[in-house]
């Protein structure tokens, strides 16, 4: 059986939004497109992720007034999609993170093309 890579089981595509963006907002697009995450766009590309367990801390801390740039996790891990799956399985769990950014190179800036998340591990165990 051929080795599986991170495009195989990748949730393609990445619902983004602006900095300033209210939580309102983020919430609503993440909850539209049943995602865990959503990344947080700047001038020069990717500044960060908002997680689901971002915008309940958030919930907690006068949310109403805040935006995307205010909670988002600006330490930002990805892969590319070709490589082995078990690979970005064991970088997820070195680094303690939920999903992961999956990136292609697109002339030397990286693009988000998807997301690869423990949702998907436990979603391929259950086929």
């Amino acid at each position: 059986m051929k080795e599986m890579l991170v495009r195989d089981i990748m949730q393609i595509g990445v619902p983004a939004c602006e900095a300033d963006s209210s939580l309102t907002d983020v919430a609503r697009l993440l909850s539209e497109e049943a995602r865990d995450v959503l990344v947080v766009m700047g001038e020069k590309g990717v500044m960060g992720v908002v997680s689901q367990s971002d915008l309940v801390r958030a919930f907690l801390s006068g949310h109403h007034s805040m935006t995307a740039q205010d909670i988002m996790t600006s330490d930002v891990y990805s892969v590319a999609p070709d490589i082995p799956l078990k690979t970005a399985i064991q970088k997820m769990l070195d680094k303690g993170v939920h999903q992961v950014l999956v990136v292609r190179d697109n002339g030397g800036t990286p693009a988000p093309t998807g997301v690869l998340s423990k949702r998907h591990l436990v979603e391929l165990m259950a086929e």
